[in-house]
């Protein structure tokens, strides 16, 4: 995984890990990969993916247990994941009015990948 050296890398993973959660790879109460597994997938050292589930703790999306490991946070409310994809929605409209486009040129833009996305049979 490529890292963007504008932010931390565990804030960048504990993102990675909150937009699976949030697709519905993990379900409440599941058991996520280990520390270490996941310091090998995203090549870190397990110190940042330590600090990464921490993050991803203190946002309540996960809970550990020592000893046992880290789950998804079985008591994670709809609320909680409806928050989740504001902030994704949120950052999305922050990068499109970096790249100069207006409220309406964004809108405009979603609902043509929207009816695109349809159009192939996807979701919409």
């Amino acid at each position: 995984m490529e890292f963007d050296a504008a932010s931390p890398v565990y804030i960048q993973i504990g993102e990675r890990i909150r937009e699976e959660i949030v697709r519905g790879l993990y379900r409440p109460g599941e058991k996520l990969r280990s520390v270490r597994e996941y310091a090998v997938f995203y090549e870190v050292s397990p110190l940042t993916m330590h600090r990464a589930m921490q993050y991803l703790e203190a946002e309540g999306l996960v809970v550990t247990r020592k000893g046992v490991g880290s789950f998804v946070n079985p008591r994670m409310e709809a609320s909680a994941a409806r928050r989740m994809r504001e902030s994704q929605a949120r950052q999305f409209v922050e990068k499109m009015r970096e790249m100069g486009l207006s409220g309406p040129e964004i809108l405009e833009l979603v609902q043509e990948c929207v009816r695109e996305e349809a159009e192939k049979g996807g979701k919409a």
